[in-house]
């Protein structure tokens, strides 16, 4: 049996690794105009869906393990996609109203946290959002909310899991 020489068995599995790659979708400003089904048929089902506000829908699909991409594919009332956008930003955190937005409006905009944790002695619950700041930064934003569900504060820091000896939590 002949043997392929060295430097072809090599770049077989890697020329295979790319076109499997090159596969796999993901969400962009490619996608405006396109329909529910095309959508779907392209990226799959979206882990999290929400109506928005004045109607239409958004579809979320999280990116990565490190759950800092979460891509947000927006429908109109017709079912056409209006905007794809990443919205774990920190122009979008810093759009979240104090006092006024509430758990709904942020499971909306960001999806789920990566965890949530209770703050008893303040009377607040805190969710985790992962994110990367300034295209390196691995941040966490922090939005606390009241009793009631209200936003009550937004603050970010350093993602604790790259610190130290990383996230226990």
């Amino acid at each position: 049996m002949a043997r392929l020489p060295r430097l072809p068995r090599l770049l077989a599995p890697i020329g295979l690794l790319v076109a499997l790659l090159a596969g796999c979708a993901a969400p962009g400003p490619s996608l405006v105009g396109a329909d529910r089904a095309a959508v779907q048929a392209g990226l799959g089902t979206a882990a999290e869906s929400f109506p928005l506000p004045g109607g239409g829908e958004r579809w979320l699909y999280p990116r990565g393990g490190l759950e800092q991409e979460v891509q947000a594919v927006d429908f109109d009332n017709s079912g056409r996609v209006t905007q794809v956008s990443q919205v774990r930003t920190a122009a979008n955190f810093a759009r979240v109203r104090i006092g006024v937005d509430t758990q709904a409006d942020v499971l909306r905009q960001f999806g789920r946290p990566r965890i949530t944790q209770a703050y008893p002695r303040l009377g607040l619950v805190g969710w985790m959002f992962p994110y990367e700041e300034d295209g390196w930064l691995k941040s966490e934003m922090v939005i606390f909310f009241d009793a009631q569900g209200v936003v009550q504060k937004v603050q970010n820091g350093p993602d604790p899991r790259f610190l130290g000896n990383g996230d226990r939590r």
